[in-house]
């Protein structure tokens, strides 16, 4: 057996390692997998926008997580889903669920700080900051301010914030 094709199926001269054109025999080229690939679309804003969307929403119960992350997920959900629709890069399902969780959890951390601000300032939080402040550096009277802040509390609510130790 001959390592050489046949006379008269030879690639022309310079096209070596190159698939030629046509088959001889005027049958087209075998079906399968395209002469080139086409390199895939860039995913990375997509899913960048999607990892930050799932974070912020297992984060949304803190201020900083929810509104943080979320932020971050809509911007790029924002970039990511543009970018996909002019065709420039794929992944437009992951940079929709990275806005949508996106902007979840910054109404969840939205709502969560407003209730959690609410409540400080309810609750005497401004005057417990104010008496910190006025304490400056003095361990003894920032540690009154404290206790006093957690008595306005256990008042306020009829609970105990401190157990009492147990002899």
């Amino acid at each position: 057996m001959s390592q050489y094709p046949p006379p008269g199926n030879n690639p022309p001269p310079g096209n070596y390692g190159q698939y030629p054109g046509q088959p001889p025999g005027g049958y087209p080229p075998p079906g399968g997998q395209q002469y080139w690939q086409e390199s895939p679309k860039s995913k990375g804003l997509a899913i960048t926008a999607l990892i930050l969307g799932i974070l912020a929403l297992l984060s949304s119960w803190t201020v900083l997580g929810g509104i943080g992350f979320g932020l971050f997920a809509v911007i790029l959900g924002v970039i990511a889903l543009m970018k996909a629709r002019k065709g420039t890069s794929g992944g437009s399902g992951m940079a929709l669920t990275g806005l949508i969780l996106g902007l979840l959890s910054l109404i969840i951390g939205i709502v969560v700080g407003v209730i959690g601000w609410t409540f400080f300032k309810d609750n005497g939080g401004s005057d417990f900051v104010s008496c910190v402040r006025d304490a400056k550096n003095d361990q003894s009277k920032i540690d009154q301010c404290e206790q006093d802040w957690n008595q306005k509390i256990e008042n306020k609510y009829s609970i105990t914030l401190t157990p009492a130790p147990t002899n």
